[in-house]
C-alpha cells in the first residue's frame, strides 16, 4: 500500500489507502505552481513537494529521453518513446 499522499481537488485527499474527504481540498503543484485537479507527493516523507499530473508526466518524458541520449555505443534501440505510425 503507498504511504504517497495524493490530493484530489475539492474533494479530499488519500494516504496509505485511507481516503479523507474534504469538499475544501486544494490540490496545487509546488513545481509550477498552477492549481490542478490532483497533486502527489514527491517523495513518502512529510513536507515532500506537491506535483501535478504534467510536472510528473514531463520529468518522466525527460528521463527517457536522458536515457536514449546517453545510451550505450551501438545500441540501436529506435526512437525512446516507441514506434510512431502515422
Amino acid at each position: 500500500m503507498s504511504n504517497i499522499e495524493v490530493r484530489i481537488a475539492g474533494r479530499g485527499l488519500v494516504k496509505e489507502g485511507k481516503a479523507t474527504a474534504d469538499a475544501n481540498q486544494i490540490a496545487k503543484c509546488d513545481l509550477c505552481g498552477a492549481e490542478s485537479d490532483a497533486v502527489a507527493a514527491t517523495s513518502a516523507g512529510e513536507g515532500a513537494p506537491f506535483a501535478c499530473k504534467s510536472c510528473l508526466r514531463g520529468r518522466l518524458e525527460a528521463m527517457t529521453v536522458g536515457t536514449w541520449l546517453l545510451r550505450e555505443a551501438g545500441d540501436d534501440g529506435g526512437l525512446p518513446w516507441g514506434k510512431v505510425s502515422g
